[in-house]
């Protein structure tokens, strides 16, 4: 009865860890130790306690040494040791830590996988792949043997056979962190964007505070944005663009493809940044000496020039039309008022013709060849060249005696 009841504490004990609570699990222990302070197996479960505990790692093992001093044939206390000892920057005396667990448990895939997580950390490969596929020998599906078979397999560039266990692991423990992010891992690694993102995304939601999934994750959001907006798909690219500010929020990388894509959604501003996007082109093209760059950068010039003269010609032409109706002026011309009616008329048109033509230039100039814009300029000029001689023919005229 005595032995039920001291495994129902212990498995107590492993319930508040599998839950994250180990300030209540260690409390457990200790009421425990208060009254069987040489039970080795509480010293034991008390360090499991304590290296759950960031920052208590020193206390973990002075108390795993006092477990071993009361029971040295207790293969997790060595186990428990060896993982202090690696936390510690001492790999080596990690490494015969766990040789004793394993002496004392030969068969145990926990053992073999940790013993594979100090040889990857002391970079050698080829060994720690020997150990994971020991210790999957006795547990096909042990997910540390998967994991440290994976790193090692990566670490001798035999990535096919990476992939393979990488596959073994996301069946085996399909709802996984782990195989979730290794699996986003391969499919970035292989160009496929939106299967990384999915994983990814998922590896978040079950571990919804790992850094490193999250630094994973930002770089796949941004690809997939900036494609989505190629393909002139704006909402896609918004809703990734604003999945990737989310995770990193201050991202200027992510912030710039925001603003950009808002600038993007406003006409006029989408037209500034293609004519802005030309002209570098038509440098570009300048600088190699092509001629028919020549030919666009004028026909680029035109509507900026008319853009910042849009302002001065409005002014002109409402100071033309105000002239004309000002009373002075119409009581001289009342003689010849449909004359003068047509000629105001004549004027405005032709101001408004002009203003229009200079407007639309900038909408023609991706659609209507550079030689049928320069014909268009060139009977511009020569109609508005032939109409200032005759009005000049006129005002210098003799006028009769």
């Amino acid at each position: 009865m005595e032995e039920v009841r001291a495994t129902k504490w212990q498995e107590a004990v492993r319930h508040l860890l599998a839950v994250c609570r180990p300030e209540q699990a260690e409390q457990l222990v200790r009421r425990h130790l208060a009254s069987h302070p040489l039970d080795a197996a509480a010293h034991e479960l008390l360090g499991l306690v304590l290296l759950n505990v960031p920052g208590r790692e020193a206390e973990a093992q002075a108390v795993i040494r006092e477990a071993i001093g009361l029971d040295p044939q207790q293969p997790d206390a060595h186990y428990f040791q060896s993982v202090t000892l690696l936390r510690s920057s001492q790999p080596f005396a990690a490494l015969q830590a766990i040789d004793e667990a394993l002496r004392l448990n030969p068969r145990n895939a926990t053992y073999f996988g940790y013993k594979a997580v100090i040889l990857n950390a002391r970079r050698q490969p080829e060994p720690a792949l020997q150990v994971a596929d020991a210790g999957l020998a006795y547990n096909p599906g042990h997910l540390e043997c998967l994991y440290q078979r994976i790193r090692a397999l990566q670490a001798l560039r035999r990535q096919e056979a990476a992939t393979q266990t990488i596959g073994q692991l996301a069946r085996w423990h399909p709802t996984s962190f782990l195989a979730h992010y290794l699996l986003g891992e391969e499919a970035e690694r292989q160009g496929h964007t939106a299967a990384a993102a999915s994983h990814l995304q998922e590896a978040l939601r079950l571990h919804p505070h790992s850094t490193q999934a999250q630094q994973k994750l930002m770089p796949v959001l941004a690809q997939l944005g900036r494609a989505a907006r190629q393909r002139g798909e704006a909402e896609a690219a918004r809703a990734y663009f604003w999945q990737a500010w989310h995770l990193q929020p201050g991202n200027p990388d992510t912030q710039r493809e925001i603003e950009q894509l808002a600038q993007h959604s406003y006409w006029l501003k989408r037209q500034l940044l293609r004519l802005d996007a030309w002209s570098e082109a038509v440098q570009h093209n300048l600088k190699k000496g092509k001629p028919r760059a020549f030919l666009q950068l004028y026909l680029v010039m035109v509507p900026l020039i008319a853009v910042f003269c849009l302002p001065l010609l409005l002014a002109m032409l409402y100071a033309t039309v105000q002239w004309r109706l000002h009373p002075d002026v119409r009581l001289l011309r009342q003689h010849s008022r449909r004359a003068t009616v047509g000629r105001v008329a004549l004027e405005v048109g032709a101001g408004l013709l002009i203003l229009g033509l200079m407007v639309a230039f900038r909408l023609w100039l991706d659609s209507v060849p550079e030689e049928v814009i320069l014909l268009l300029l060139l009977l511009l000029a020569g109609v508005g060249g032939i109409w200032v001689r005759r009005e000049r023919k006129k005002t210098s005229s003799p006028q009769p005696q």
